[in-house]
């Protein structure tokens, strides 16, 4: 719960979810009320936090009467929305370099979501961790990144970008149909947030490309991120520590020590956090399980050995509690060509 109140969301986003309102005939004064946010943070460089956030977007959905309010702003962004780091996208070489630039400072634009970028059997996968899930509206801060992500993707590219789709973790909400035809295409009931291209589609050379801007862009982000404080994000390094010892996880007292901690203090600050170690460890088998499914040149009993697991009934026993379905059909399913 800490992070409710922790300054985190940069004031543009507010700023322009406040004018996309405004243009529906809803008043500012009627969209903060009760969001604890003063005009004067809307006239600076300051940052709402995750609450007020939450609140601003909890006045948009009742106001308008569309939860999909996170997909309609996310439709609406703009590269310059995103501050330095939006100009710092703009310069780069190609797409690669723009989402590895978007992945890795991401913290400047918020702290309750990571997002990784990872290439495998022919596609790039940009995985979204969620590191305040018990926040109001989550479901509209999940849509607004996902669909904020995808239109970057395809401003930076200046055209489509084949294949190119979000993937949910749950079941299909009444709002999307509404915006099915203007979004990437969207894929639901998949157990993963992401968003998936052709690897291919990273190579794409970016039209206003400035190697001189890129690197002065980057060395303020860093200084940005130190100012802020945004390198020490807990979850974040234990899960990037966890990816790289995908299917051998180490336990807590070779964890807490790669992380230059004991594992009591270690389990202690995962505790103000509401987490535990144990869960993340199995939240990332469960990722690793779900991504490597997807490789059709894997057998079934070839992703349990690499997984952990001493028999492949265990991985179909766990991979049906987690999704409802065996590992097959959700191959099936998900690789599918038909949207």
């Amino acid at each position: 719960m800490q992070k409710l109140y922790k300054d985190d969301v940069p004031v543009e986003y507010a700023t322009a979810l406040l004018q996309l309102l405004e243009q529906q005939g809803i008043a500012r004064e009627l969209a903060l009320q009760g969001t604890g946010i003063q005009p004067a943070q809307l006239q600076d460089q300051s940052r709402l936090t995750t609450h007020q956030d939450a609140m601003l977007l909890t006045n948009a959905v009742r106001l308008t009467r569309d939860a999909g309010i996170g997909c309609q702003i996310g439709l609406h962004s703009a590269l310059t929305w995103h501050g330095l780091l939006g100009y710092g996208l703009m310069s780069c070489a190609t797409l690669r370099e723009a989402l590895q630039l978007w992945t890795g400072f991401l913290d400047l634009r918020t702290t309750t979501f990571s997002m990784q970028l990872s290439e495998r059997d022919g596609y790039a996968e940009l995985r979204v961790h969620d590191l305040a899930p018990r926040a109001p509206m989550r479901f509209c801060a999940v849509d607004r990144l996902l669909t904020m992500t995808t239109r970057l993707c395809e401003q930076l590219a200046q055209r489509p970008l084949p294949e190119l789709e979000i993937w949910h973790k749950e079941s299909e909400p009444l709002h999307y149909a509404r915006y099915r035809k203007r979004m990437a295409a969207t894929r639901f009931e998949t157990g993963l947030c992401q968003i998936r291209l052709r690897s291919v589609d990273l190579d794409t050379p970016l039209a206003n490309a400035n190697a001189i801007m890129y690197r002065h862009i980057t060395t303020q982000c860093g200084r940005e991120r130190a100012r802020l404080r945004r390198s020490d994000d807990l979850v974040v390094r234990i899960m990037d520590l966890l990816q790289r010892h995908e299917g051998e996880y180490p336990g807590i007292e070779q964890a807490a020590g790669t992380l230059c901690m004991s594992s009591r203090t270690l389990k202690r600050k995962l505790q103000r956090l509401g987490l535990n170690y144990r869960g993340l460890v199995d939240d990332a088998r469960k990722d690793a399980v779900l991504r490597e499914v997807l490789n059709p040149m894997l057998r079934f009993d070839e992703i349990a050995l690499r997984m952990g697991y001493s028999d492949p009934a265990n991985l179909t026993r766990a991979f049906r509690r987690w999704t409802g379905e065996s590992p097959s059909q959700y191959r099936a399913r998900l690789l599918a060509t038909g949207r």
